[in-house]
């Protein structure tokens, strides 16, 4: 007998094969994976087939976007769930919207929805979503118990604080799994498989209690048969994963003998558990089980099942299509982490402006304003993850690509001194100068530093010395007593730490930030950060593109960045394509003479 799981996870709401941002078809997507699924099951009608999401599904793309806008019963992302998932585990970014929207999805949703480790207290997701489930399968042998628990990060407390403090809590995965695994199998499960939103990694940070990324963890719990991991957008089973820990076998897709998917992001790949199974004397043993990656672009799409969604597709592009807006020139993220970036910076001008009207109208005491952006696209995700606006009409699409995330807008205040910190956190984004790339590498789960987490603040002056340790990790744990910020300025002055700013921030990054939670908070919009910037758009701001940093050394440094960003260097900018790389990135050189 042969059971087959096959599972997503992260796919952001990549249900249409095409990229609405350039208005070009894409040869992967959900609907790819549901071809594939479609097909195999018709091919081998005698195994039981299953297929699962691990979460991040519901947040983070268009159809997303077009969800939550219309959310009285004409939603999009459920439909293409109720088609193709078993059992849908929750992400991280599942909370992003909200509770009470998060449970009008649900309500949609036919799957059973299963969380093992957050305790939604009085609120109805507490019904709905159920701690794990058994799924009892005929065979010719007899019935067999099929178990599925999931879990999610702690972490979700800090990154949506807004939405969750004081609505529920949520326990350490690792004990959890522990916990429900072996209350399944007293339940009756004869196999169950995890379903981990959490990534790989050998860091004591993550691998001690509430630790983010769990999953190594998994692989020694007593009763998981096998593992569906997910949140850092890796691949597993591949043979460039940088983990050398336990028994690994790539060629069977194994870690200490447990069959293991993480299947990237946006669909990008499907992930197979295979499990050969008998039963012998009253007992469902596995003889031989293994683990693979499919890539999406090479599976047929069923022009069938386009068809089917092609009018979901089409509203999609309508509501996109909206236009908000004019640019006089192209804005993009290629180079963001270094230089000025109008793509970057038109959020920090949308926040102060909002802010500033709140001050007029005397909502908020008049203190000098700071306006700061992080670029959210600039490569974590591959060379297409940037974000690039031609001059012209600016349309709803394309804001939205300027900010994707749903955070909210806090206003706080802080003094010189946490600012200061601040910086030097965004400092710590940079290598040393004799490393071959200035810039630490954009993701998140290993020694990385995404560009989500470094900060420009845009009204000041300040110079940062690299050849100084970095103060913080990418995470803003301190890491080091040491300063690479050499000064900071404020309108030609040195900030004092004692001086007092207003800085119109995110729910995400005021919730995340060590620093900054007991920053007090002036305002909470019930707008979140990407409609102020839409409403920004449209008033055709005309703001002058500022370059507050300074590198020191001086000198020449090579960064990686997309091969397409030679196309859009200009002729006052210091930068020289040197050599591609192979994978859609190539080297530049970059002069900070």
């Amino acid at each position: 007998m042969k059971l087959t799981v096959f599972a997503t996870t992260d796919v952001h709401g990549a249900i249409y094969p095409y990229d609405y941002f350039t208005d070009t078809d894409k040869n992967s997507s959900l609907l790819h994976i549901k071809s594939y699924i479609d097909w195999y099951k018709q091919e081998n009608p005698e195994e039981i087939v299953l297929t699962v999401d691990n979460g991040d599904i519901l947040q983070g793309g268009v159809w997303n976007d077009y969800d939550y806008e219309h959310r009285a019963g004409s939603m999009l992302v459920p439909k293409i769930i109720n088609d193709l998932y078993d059992i849908i585990g929750i992400g991280n970014h599942e909370f992003n919207f909200g509770l009470d929207y998060l449970y009008t999805v649900y309500k949609e949703i036919e799957p059973v929805i299963i969380n093992a480790n957050v305790d939604f207290k009085d609120h109805p997701l507490k019904k709905r979503v159920l701690p794990y489930e058994i799924l009892e399968k005929e065979t010719s042998s007899g019935i067999i118990k099929i178990g599925f628990l999931s879990v999610v990060p702690t972490q979700i407390m800090k990154w949506d604080a807004f939405h969750l403090e004081g609505r529920l809590t949520v326990a350490d995965m690792r004990k959890t799994v522990e916990e429900t695994a072996a209350e399944m199998k007293a339940a009756g499960a004869d196999m169950t498989i995890l379903l981990s939103h959490s990534g790989l990694s050998k860091n004591p940070d993550h691998l001690r209690k509430y630790g983010e990324n769990q999953t190594l963890l998994m692989t020694m719990v007593k009763n998981i048969d096998g593992i569906i991991f997910g949140h850092t957008h890796e691949f597993f089973p591949d043979a460039d994963f940088e983990v050398e820990i336990g028994t690994i076998d790539f060629r069977k897709g194994t870690i200490n003998d447990k069959p293991m998917v993480q299947p990237g992001v946006y669909a990008s790949h499907l992930g197979m558990l295979t499990f050969e199974i008998e039963k012998k004397d009253g007992s469902w043993n596995s003889l031989d089980r293994t683990a693979c990656l499919i890539d999406t672009r090479e599976i047929p799409l069923t022009q069938e099942l386009k068809n089917k969604y092609e009018p979901d597709h089409q509203k999609v592009r309508e509501f996109l299509s909206q236009p908000i807006g004019k640019i006089e020139a192209v804005w993009h993220t290629y180079f963001s982490r270094l230089f000025p970036s109008k793509a970057v910076q038109v959020v920090a001008e949308a926040g102060k402006a909002y802010t500033e009207k709140l001050i007029q109208s005397g909502e908020l005491e008049s203190q000098p304003v700071l306006g700061f952006n992080a670029a959210i696209k600039a490569g974590r995700d591959g060379p297409d993850d940037f974000t690039v606006l031609e001059a012209g009409e600016v349309t709803l699409s394309e804001a939205i690509n300027l900010y994707k995330h749903a955070n909210s807008m806090v206003i706080i205040k802080i003094n010189g001194a946490t600012l200061k910190e601040w910086l030097e956190w965004s400092a710590s984004q940079f290598n040393s100068p004799d490393e071959t790339d200035i810039l630490l590498k954009p993701n998140r789960s290993r020694d990385g530093f995404p560009s989500y987490n470094y900060d420009t603040f845009f009204d000041l002056d300040y110079v940062f010395d690299i050849t100084q340790p970095p103060k913080y990790d990418s995470t803003a744990k301190l890491i080091n007593n040491s300063s690479r910020l050499v000064e900071v300025r404020y309108r030609g002055k040195a900030v004092e730490d004692e001086e007092v700013f207003i800085v119109p921030a995110n729910s995400y990054r005021v919730a995340y930030t060590p620093f900054l939670r007991n920053a007090e908070i002036l305002h909470e919009s019930q707008l979140n950060v990407r409609d102020i910037v839409i409403e920004y758009i449209k008033d055709s701001p005309d703001f002058v593109l500022s370059d507050p940093m300074t590198i020191l050394p001086r000198g020449r440094y090579k960064i990686s960045t997309a091969t397409k960003a030679k196309d859009y260097i200009t002729e006052d900018q210091q930068i020289k394509h040197l050599e591609e790389k192979g994978d859609g990135f190539s080297w530049y050189e970059i002069n900070l003479d």
